[in-house]
């Protein structure tokens, strides 16, 4: 029966989180360390990790909690970019059938991401220098196109500002190819800020098939966060 339960329970840890596209990011001269992600599915925000300090990491499509935490240890110790990739690609975390993104915010550290060859299509990613834009299940390469400009484009903006802007130009190019003109039922911001010394969180999940963009509500709850930073 234990053995069963485990087996349960690594089904529903890898198979219940395929998310689509997402960008990890970091800036360096302030220290902050972001992420936000949109899916099709019910909730994509346990695609995502961040460790204060150190950098981020997301395992979507089957999305592995396990190689994701394996990720989330190597990088707590100091572990390379590679170092951390290589974990996460351990045979039993089935990393064919995984798309991982790793950045640290150490300087001269560059983003690396992995796309399994069993992972379903369009899938692909760019990367720059402090960010990297990955996805699988769209429509085509636009999606990570245009989020790769959005943010890179916009270097004058803070780095929630400029993951928030990526994000909705994922949506604009299409989303995820599952959701048709919705793009995404779930969608989040996950952003470290060494002044607050804490991850803040804005979500949104489990929108009803058809209803508002996920993005785009997402992008409504960072207007009015935002507008409260500011003040």
């Amino acid at each position: 029966m234990k053995k069963i339960s485990s087996v349960l329970l690594f089904i529903l840890v890898t198979t219940n989180c395929f998310a689509t596209w997402s960008i990890i990011a970091v800036d360096r001269k302030t220290g902050e360390i972001g992420i936000v992600g949109a899916s099709c599915t019910f909730d994509v925000s346990g695609i995502a990790s961040i460790v204060p300090g150190k950098g981020a990491i997301v395992v979507q499509a089957a999305s592995s909690y396990f190689a994701r935490m394996e990720g989330v240890s190597l990088m707590e110790n100091n572990s390379t970019t590679q170092q951390i990739l290589n974990g996460m690609m351990a045979e039993r975390f089935q990393p064919e059938q995984q798309q991982y993104g790793v950045i640290l915010i150490a300087d001269g550290a560059i983003p690396m991401v992995y796309s399994g060859s069993e992972i379903w299509e369009w899938n692909g990613e760019m990367l720059g220098d402090d960010f990297a834009v990955l996805g699988n299940i769209l429509p085509d390469e636009q999606v990570i196109k245009k989020a790769f400009k959005a943010f890179n484009a916009h270097r004058d903006k803070s780095l929630s500002e400029r993951l928030i802007m990526a994000l909705k130009a994922g949506e604009e190019a299409g989303g995820d190819s599952r959701c048709g003109k919705q793009y995404a039922r779930s969608a989040f911001l996950m952003i470290y800020q060494p002044t607050h010394g804490a991850i803040l969180k804005l979500a949104v999940q489990g929108i009803e098939e058809g209803k508002k963009p996920a993005v785009s509500l997402l992008n409504e709850q960072f207007k009015l966060w935002y507008k409260k930073e500011e003040n």
